[in-house]
């Protein structure tokens, strides 16, 4: 932008014919008075100098300036919106890794459990039937284990795409754990300080709107050569200069001025309404998801205590099927809430800390 501050050089050239000429009105019998050719040519090397615009460069360059940062400030909102993305993506790959071990686990405590049904059924003590229901349970948590493994795959393939990254099967996350949460703050997000950036384009919009009615001065140098040059009574092709100085004033606009203030004047109200709009619905967001991180919080603490019940029931129920107490799917019922219990808490986990990243997400933080 400082160039427009700089000469500017420019080449012109002309060829014309016209229907007539000047002549002057009177004839002098011992004066040869030569009558002007109907065409012309020129061609010439000019060069113009700004000399004061009123500053208008320099507002120009200001709002330049604001848009440049508008545009990363839409980039920057994109990327954030993007984070919640590979939020999401992330933890459901660690759901997956956790419920693929205890589903892993559960098949252990089936299988063996099995062996010793199978040893009654040789010997006569226990029927057939229970062994087939324990059968078609590995078989059901088999099955279980295989979509998990496609679901896995699902969300790794995403994260990798979402990150940019090459992500393997075999990948490797840990798990981010985040206690303590800070008071609400609506001026970390990017939207924010894009709101801020808007008002200020707008604001150097306004003191750039005010220069279109200031005077401009320009200094500028010609030189040429053509027919005429400056003697238009000559017919004869002829070097030409001149050098000056040029001045323009917008006297009257026709209230453009003031409607285009008035204009910027709403856009800039409008601007501020839907930043303070943003801001109370990300409070209430905000409220929301610290209300789910305690309601997840009070979830954990009774899954705690149903998940040691479950299995203090589960262990028991295994000792009288191995006595030929209960059937196998006396046993199954008791072994699957047990197992249920350890995914519902694992879930509630995993989903605590999600809310809590969210939950700093959601305000802005980036880390």
């Amino acid at each position: 932008m400082n160039k427009q501050h700089l000469p500017r050089l420019s080449m012109n050239g002309q060829a014309s014919w016209q229907s007539d000429v000047t002549e002057l009105p009177i004839h002098l019998p011992t004066i040869d008075i030569p009558s002007m050719d109907k065409d012309s040519y020129k061609i010439n090397l000019e060069v113009n100098q700004l000399i004061w615009d009123g500053g208008a460069i320099k507002r120009q360059k200001e709002v330049e300036s604001v848009l440049l940062l508008l545009n990363l400030g839409a980039v920057e909102v994109e990327q954030h919106i993007l984070r919640s993305k590979v939020n999401q993506a992330y933890f459901n790959i660690l759901l997956a890794n956790e419920t693929e071990k205890l589903l892993k686990i559960a098949m252990e405590e089936i299988g063996a459990r099995l062996s010793r049904v199978r040893a009654g059924i040789e010997n006569g003590a226990v029927l057939p039937a229970n062994g087939a229901v324990l059968d078609a349970e590995l078989i059901k948590t088999e099955q279980s284990l295989a979509e998990l493994v496609h679901n896995r795959a699902a969300a790794i393939y995403q994260l990798g795409e979402l990150t940019g990254l090459d992500l393997g099967p075999d990948l490797i996350l840990t798990e981010p754990v985040y206690d303590d949460l800070p008071v609400i703050n609506t001026r970390l997000r990017p939207e924010f300080r894009l709101f801020v950036t808007q008002q200020q384009q707008l604001s150097a919009k306004q003191k750039m709107s005010k220069l279109d009615l200031v005077p401009k001065f320009s200094a500028f140098g010609l030189a040429g050569y053509g027919k005429p040059g400056l003697n238009m009574l000559s017919n004869k092709f002829d070097t030409y200069a001149m050098v000056g100085a040029r001045f323009s004033w917008n006297l009257w606009d026709w209230n453009q001025h003031k409607k285009q203030r008035d204009i910027l004047g709403l856009q800039s109200q409008i601007i501020e309404t839907q930043k303070e709009t943003y801001e109370q619905n990300l409070r209430i967001l905000l409220s929301n998801i610290k209300q789910d991180v305690l309601r997840l919080e009070t979830l954990i603490a009774a899954d705690h205590r149903i998940v040691s019940l479950r299995k203090s029931v589960a262990e028991s129920s295994a000792a009288q099927l191995d006595q030929g107490l209960i059937t196998s799917s006396d046993y199954l019922t008791e072994q699957n809430a047990h197992t249920q219990a350890q995914l519902n808490m694992q879930l509630h986990r995993i989903q605590l800390q999600l809310a809590r990243v969210n939950y700093l997400t959601t305000m802005g933080y980036v880390k």
